[in-house]
């Protein structure tokens, strides 16, 4: 082909959870196809090392996605810097053990406060550019853990089902006010990440790794890229017609 499948050459991504995993290979996988990077996470010497590898194209920015005060911090700095923003990938996260009846709030509520309260404040900054533009993608990291009950990790799945409805929720908003402003949820399976290996120790009572594997997916984890991909598909105009959508992303196992 003589031009690119997806280019996004001109456009402002943030990412956040930039630092590693499924954030890490987004940023990479939307520079390469031409975006100005914005990578976001508290791990700054992860942060310089995603920019490191994807170049010129890409600046590092530490932040706590619950603090609103730092969000609004940025939006002004990418503002001076950029003027415009046009994709925003909710990607950071925590996943913690808990269950329901022996609960522990802190766990509930560092769970809720970073995978839905840190997605709610970056799909805030991003629409207040995006709104004015008329246009613009967000791509939510919601979990297949959010599609069945998981007893020993319920304020997880809770959290990401709830990241799933406030996806539904804001794109059926932008949708009817005119905007053409796409809002997804992509649900990943068990990807192999250092989330994973969280996944691993928590399930250690049960059998070593290769018995979790069989337990938690059809054969193998999924590649940080793999799910990368979908994201920059969910980016780019050739997903133009999808919008509130919850893509799930682990090969069958939920199937």
């Amino acid at each position: 082909m003589s031009a690119r499948w997806i280019d996004l050459t001109g456009r402002v991504a943030v990412v956040t959870g930039a630092a590693a995993g499924i954030g890490r290979a987004a940023a990479r996988a939307l520079a390469d196809a031409g975006a100005t990077i914005i990578a976001v996470d508290r791990d700054a010497p992860g942060l310089q090392a995603t920019t490191k590898a994807i170049g010129g194209t890409a600046e590092a920015r530490a932040l706590d996605v619950t603090d609103a005060v730092a969000w609004g911090e940025l939006a002004d700095w990418i503002r001076s810097r950029f003027g415009r923003l046009d994709i925003l990938v909710n990607s950071a996260g925590v996943s913690l053990s808990d269950r329901v009846g022996d609960a522990d709030l802190e766990i509930y509520r560092r769970t809720f406060a970073i995978n839905v309260e840190g997605s709610l404040l970056g799909m805030a900054v991003a629409l207040s550019f995006m709104r004015p533009a008329g246009k613009g993608a967000i791509i939510n990291l919601s979990s297949a853990a959010s599609l069945k009950g998981n007893p020993i990790m319920a304020s997880y799945g809770a959290s990401k089902a709830a990241v799933a409805h406030y996806t539904r929720s804001a794109a059926l908003e932008v949708a009817r006010a005119g905007h053409d402003i796409r809002i997804n949820a992509v649900h990943p399976g068990l990807i192999d990440t250092s989330m994973a290996q969280d996944l691993y120790t928590i399930l250690a009572k049960v059998g070593p790794p290769e018995t979790v594997m069989k337990m938690v997916t059809t054969g193998r984890p999924g590649r940080a890229e793999e799910v990368a991909d979908l994201i920059l598909y969910l980016a780019s105009d050739r997903a133009s017609f999808i919008s509130g959508a919850s893509i799930v992303a682990d090969r069958a196992q939920s199937a």
